[in-house]
């Protein structure tokens, strides 16, 4: 009985989140965007679905990678005002170079881009040459 009950309830509720009817009027000068029809005839209409949260884990992965930015950042700021050096021990400035690739290619994932991958090769490169 519950489940019937429950199962009629979601149903209901589904109703609320399907596209809704948009409708461009104009008169005169004014344009205006509503829901309801145009008193005269509707210049454009189209559905327009209602755009969803983001997923807690869409929400982590943008966060890490604005993390990682602004790390970045901040080292991009530290090493320009050191007049460009990376560290004064290679070996060290190599490793840490290569950590840091590897961590944004883990928080980029497949959303890696040609930049991106440019960007950290070239700072691994002049890091271990």
């Amino acid at each position: 009985m519950y489940r019937w009950i429950l199962g009629a309830c979601l149903f209901l509720v589904a109703g609320y989140g399907q596209a809704q009817q948009v409708f461009k009027c104009v008169n005169g000068k004014d344009v205006s965007y509503q829901s309801d029809p145009c008193p005269g005839a509707a210049v454009k209409s189209w559905d327009a679905a209602p755009v969803s949260e983001p997923s807690n884990a869409e929400q982590w992965r943008i966060y890490r990678m604005r993390r990682q930015l602004d790390q970045r950042y901040a080292n991009d700021r530290g090493a320009s005002a050191s007049g460009g050096t990376v560290s004064p021990n290679r070996s060290n400035a190599c490793e840490s170079a290569r950590r840091g690739r590897a961590a944004a290619y883990e928080v980029a994932g497949v959303k890696r881009d040609f930049a991106m991958s440019s960007y950290w090769d070239n700072l691994v490169h002049n890091a271990c040459k």
